[in-house]
């Protein structure tokens, strides 16, 4: 026998008789796995447990010969040749120990948005949590708990700054990090009267607005108006197939518009006492009550007071989708038509107008909410929203996502209907307009923030 050959059979015999021990001391110790083995960072630890030892090797020597043709997958064949032979055992013996711990991933971060002050919880999703700390905006987080499976995490945010933060996932095995993944909003402005929803909205509206991170009901330090949450979504603007007859022609056509961030809206229309309080005058005709809604304001009188409130009005797009709160029907939510109605008997139900109002404005918050929580969407009086009115073929062309209305215009956008109007005027989809200083007993309106 030639001295190389008689070498390499040496080596291989003394390897051989290694791999034989430690399978018996394996058997007694190790069951072997019954659910699909699969590739991993790790590929030598055939059982999953983190570790390549004897429970491995015998894996590998129980699967000796061809691999299979179907299933395809051979988890044992650790160097590709579709035959688990001693030269797989060889891989596992080299690999011997503790695997290295994988990589995370982050996938999402919810909520994505938080208050400055931090102490709020996140929950990031993901893979390879295991033993990790977390970092936001490179501030340590606190309270970091993680799953049995290493895809989900729960932690506690720390104090940062307003703005966009980067997100790290770090573990023994490397850093994971999702920039620009959170943000950190201004919480000063408000009080927060209800952090979840407590009543009106849906489940599924109840979950969009979960999700945003913002509080729902909220009072604005500054002005004292009680604020709604609406959170980002999909809606149909214009008139229904169903009213068409009622419809003029600036509501057609219907269009899919997307609203991508959430906005605060005032839950009513902004009163006379909310009014005086920050312009120090009331210009209204019907004064004989503070809770009443302000009127004979312009949209130049209503820039002001923003200004002195860093309040806003909504857009047209926020108006109407805020005020058909989920429904497509001519009016929005009305007791019984819990999913809004096409017709007019209900409309006394959530309005006042021509046909209940004895040709005046009443207290804010008389009739029924919509599917939002919002009162007085329809009727009582017209509501200025921000946009310049673009007219009769505005609608064809405007954008299906976040529109503002035109660019410039010689009018802006009033919505909803006042004390006078008859139902036509009071429709989820009618829509009015004015000149900036147009003053009138019907104009009110409600104001909007974005957090």
């Amino acid at each position: 026998m030639n001295k190389k050959f008689n070498f390499q059979f040496v080596c291989f015999t003394t390897r051989l008789n290694n791999i034989l021990r430690l399978a018996t001391l394996a058997a007694a110790c190790f069951a072997l796995p019954t659910h699909a083995l699969a590739q991993s960072s790790c590929p030598e630890d055939l059982n999953f447990d983190r570790v390549v030892n004897g429970a491995d090797t015998m894996i590998v020597m129980d699967a000796f010969g061809n691999c299979p043709a179907s299933p395809a997958s051979c988890p044992a064949d650790l160097n590709g040749d579709r035959v688990v032979n001693v030269n797989d055992v060889f891989i596992v013996l080299d690999a011997y120990g503790n695997c290295p711990a994988a990589a995370p991933t982050i996938i999402s971060v919810s909520p994505p948005n938080r208050p400055t002050s931090g102490g709020m919880p996140i929950t990031i999703t993901g893979t390879n949590f295991t033993g990790a700390s977390v970092m936001v905006g490179g501030v340590a987080a606190t309270r970091v708990q993680v799953n049995s499976a290493g895809t989900s995490l729960t932690a506690v945010t720390p104090a940062g700054a307003v703005g966009l933060a980067t997100v790290t996932v770090t573990t023994a095995g490397a850093t994971a990090t999702r920039a620009n993944a959170f943000r950190y909003f201004d919480s000063s402005w408000y009080t927060v009267l209800d952090e979840f929803p407590t009543q009106s909205p849906n489940a599924t509206v109840r979950a969009n607005i979960i999700a945003t991170g913002f509080p729902w009901r909220v009072r604005d330090n500054f002005s004292q108006i009680e604020m709604l949450l609406v959170p980002p979504g999909i809606f149909t603007m214009g008139c229904n197939a169903f009213d068409l007859g009622n419809c003029n022609s600036d509501e057609s056509p219907r269009h899919q518009v997307t609203l991508t961030r959430a906005f605060y809206l005032g839950r009513y229309e902004v009163t006379q006492a909310q009014w005086q309080a920050r312009m120090g005058n009331n210009p209204s005709f019907f004064r004989n009550n503070p809770n009443r809604p302000v009127e004979q304001v312009s949209w130049d009188n209503i820039a002001g007071f923003n200004t002195a409130t860093g309040l806003r009005l909504p857009t047209e797009a926020e108006w109407e989708y805020s005020c058909r709160a989920g429904t497509t029907t001519a009016i929005h939510q009305s007791r019984p038509r819990t999913s809004g109605s096409n017709s007019t008997i209900y409309l006394g139900n959530i309005a006042w107008f021509s046909g209940n109002s004895r040709v005046r404005t009443h207290n804010v918050g008389g009739k029924d909410p919509n599917g939002f929580g919002f009162y007085d969407m329809s009727g009582n009086v017209m509501e200025w929203c921000n946009d310049w009115y673009g007219g009769a073929t505005y609608y064809s062309a405007s954008p299906s996502t976040d529109p503002v209305g035109p660019s410039t215009g010689q009018y802006r956008v009033l919505r909803g209907g006042y004390w006078s109007d008859d139902h036509r005027s009071c429709r989820s989809s009618s829509r009015s307009y004015g000149a900036l200083d147009t003053r009138g007993r019907g104009t009110g309106f409600r104001a909007a923030r974005t957090p």
